[in-house]
């Protein structure tokens, strides 16, 4: 290499460092949670010979998107952002509540089959959801993950709108997160969703099997 070949060269790294240092973006880092529990189990079932659909969640709008918000005070709402680092929940909360009641339908085996919304099939049960609260709270009575989400169980053989409905019930659930981290507020949302999901499918079981 030349004496000019080399000093180009040394000159280009110069170059890239200084864009780096004064005129470039820092690299951001991403990381991403998601909710992991263990399917809740339901004692003394009889299977019921009927397919339910679960249709895909609703999620208020203030916690529609994938940032993991906390409360510090009443009317003010942040997400975790640091200096160049960033921590989001893998999907959208309504998705990841779902998806998990989803599963543990299919797991516990209450029904004879489940379908989601992702699904062509559309059988007369069906179970609509709403996200209403999704977030850490960080206030005076101590961290906590904070979830309430709404539940309607319909049968769509019934011509009547009202009649539509078995049953539609508010759930809310304040799980104490131990630690000051975002990992524990994902540990203590996915219990949250865990006794939400658990609630859900025994009374849906009951719904079902009491009616007339």
């Amino acid at each position: 290499m030349t004496t000019l070949m080399k000093y180009l060269f040394m000159v280009g790294i110069a170059c890239g460092l200084m864009a780096c240092t004064f005129g470039g973006k820092p690299s951001v880092m991403v990381e991403q949670y998601a909710l992991e529990y263990p399917s809740p189990s339901i004692q003394n079932i009889v299977r019921i010979d009927q397919v339910i659909r679960i249709e895909r969640f609703s999620v208020a709008k203030i916690f529609n998107n994938v940032n993991m918000i906390y409360r510090q005070k009443p009317h003010s709402y942040n997400d975790y952002e640091y200096h160049r680092w960033y921590h989001r929940w893998r999907a959208n909360p309504g998705d990841m509540v779902g998806d998990g009641l989803l599963r543990d339908l299919r797991a516990t085996g209450i029904f004879k089959s489940v379908f989601s919304y992702r699904d062509m099939e559309n059988p007369d049960l069906l179970l609509k959801g709403g996200v209403g609260e999704f977030y850490e709270s960080d206030e005076k009575e101590g961290r906590k993950a904070m979830l309430s989400v709404n539940i309607t169980l319909m049968d769509r053989t019934q011509k009547a709108l009202a009649k539509q409905i078995i049953f539609q019930k508010n759930y809310r659930y304040e799980e104490p997160i131990p630690e000051e981290t975002v990992q524990s507020f994902a540990q203590g949302m996915s219990r949250a969703v865990e006794k939400l999901s658990g609630q859900v499918m025994a009374d849906v079981y009951e719904a079902v099997k009491n009616r007339k």
